[in-house]
């Protein structure tokens, strides 16, 4: 029964499209036609899209390939000067070699930040500012620190900013500057700062306090201990000061008392100051003082 079925239905088929007229199957065929190009141009935009956007890609890698050359292949975006300014101590060519600049760096490639921080990292500077002029120029303005006293360590001189950091460990007393010696700073090192050493502070609060009247005449201040300080004068006394103000206030009597001894040839060990009112004379052994003997006092 299935075979016949299945016969019976492909006799009926076949017939039914060769019966129709001529007229028809055109129709028909003109309508396959019409659904065959609606297809096709349904599938066109979707295409159409699809090779739009990779003619953009091509164009963008092409003008992306165009850029990369022209700023990192050619001299047009290169620095082509470097200034340097506000640098006394500190070379040219050293701040350069630090900074780890050069003619020809490209533009894209600058990094002032890290310029700056490999520069701040030198103890001699205490600011620095990179700036870009135009395209083409790259300026530096150093500011240097300036010492302000030599801190005698062992037989070295640690050269001291005035804002507490140490600018040198290697100097030998060669600048004029007031030498300061009793200060602990055996385990620091050049960038150290001593803003937290307090006997720093009052080493420098005395420095600054003697001032250029007094302290061309001061050899060393010793600060051994802190609280009970002495001055060495480039005459050779030892002096024991009551505090800074009064050792100002009476360091005129004192140039005058120290001009009086010599003249009659007494040469003093030391000179003690701590008394309100009095300067005892300690003189060497010989020199106008029976041994033991404190040696003269002076009022003032």
């Amino acid at each position: 029964m299935p075979e016949e079925f299945s016969r019976s239905n492909r006799a009926y088929r076949q017939p039914l499209q060769q019966q129709l007229p001529e007229e028809a199957r055109n129709k028909l065929r003109q309508k396959r036609y019409r659904s065959r190009l609606t297809s096709f141009s349904r599938l066109i935009k979707p295409l159409r899209t699809i090779a739009f956007v990779l003619l953009i890609i091509s164009l963008c890698y092409l003008a992306i390939t165009q850029l990369r050359h022209l700023f990192f292949n050619t001299s047009y975006f290169e620095i082509k000067t470097l200034e340097v300014s506000g640098n006394v101590t500190l070379s040219r060519e050293y701040l350069l070699k630090t900074a780890g600049l050069a003619p020809g760096l490209k533009l894209f490639s600058l990094d002032r930040e890290a310029i700056r921080n490999s520069l701040i990292n030198e103890p001699l500077i205490k600011d620095v500012s990179v700036n870009l002029e135009g395209l083409y120029t790259l300026k530096l303005a150093i500011v240097e620190r300036l010492p302000a006293l030599y801190a005698k360590v062992g037989i070295a001189f640690y050269e001291i900013a005035d804002d507490g950091v140490i600018i040198s460990t290697e100097g030998m007393g060669e600048k004029n500057l007031p030498v300061v010696t009793g200060l602990k700073l055996q385990t620091m090192r050049a960038g150290d700062s001593l803003v937290s050493n307090d006997d720093y502070y009052i080493a420098r609060n005395w420095v600054k306090s003697l001032g250029d009247r007094i302290l061309p005449d001061i050899s060393e201040i010793n600060f051994s201990s802190v609280q009970n300080p002495y001055l060495v004068l480039v005459t050779g006394e030892k002096v024991f000061p009551r505090s800074v103000e009064d050792f100002k206030n009476r360091y005129d009597f004192l140039r005058a008392l120290l001009d009086n001894l010599r003249k009659n040839n007494v040469e003093p060990f030391y000179l003690d100051m701590r008394a309100p009112s009095q300067i005892v004379v300690r003189p060497k052994k010989g020199t106008g003082a029976t041994q033991g003997n404190r040696g003269p006092v002076a009022g003032g």
